[in-house]
């Protein structure tokens, strides 16, 4: 079975995200901030990191850069949970290496799509 990380400081979108998944045979686990995330990494193996942007104390991007530096977390493959799809952050994700991203509010079809073919991707690698 497939385990996703979802991290995501909105308790709502991590439900919704959950149960999405969860039905469609995928393993969650979920955290609330990238403190929490690091944490769950540390202890928990996973398939794929669904990461929000948008996020206090570190966002997003600084929680993948810092995914990048360490040993430990740099292959994992991280997407983006968005309601922020500018340009520069759409660039700044694809430079750091993210799988693309979901634009929240998230679509159960678009969610399942998406995450479906970075879990296809990381089977053939």
């Amino acid at each position: 079975m497939r385990r996703i990380l979802i991290v995501d400081d909105d308790s709502m979108n991590l439900k919704v995200a959950k149960v999405i998944l969860e039905s469609n045979g995928y393993k969650t686990i979920t955290a609330i901030s990238a403190a929490e995330c690091f944490e769950t990494l540390k202890e928990e193996m996973v398939d794929l990191v669904l990461l929000d942007i948008e996020m206090p104390i570190m966002n997003g991007i600084k929680t993948l850069e810092y995914m990048r530096a360490h040993e430990k977390f740099k292959e994992i493959p991280v997407m983006f949970l968005t309601a922020d799809a500018d340009i520069e952050t759409v660039k700044e994700a694809a430079r750091l290496g993210a799988k693309g991203y979901v634009k929240k509010p998230f679509l159960p079809h678009d969610l399942l799509e998406r995450v479906g073919q970075v879990i296809q991707e990381k089977i053939e690698d």
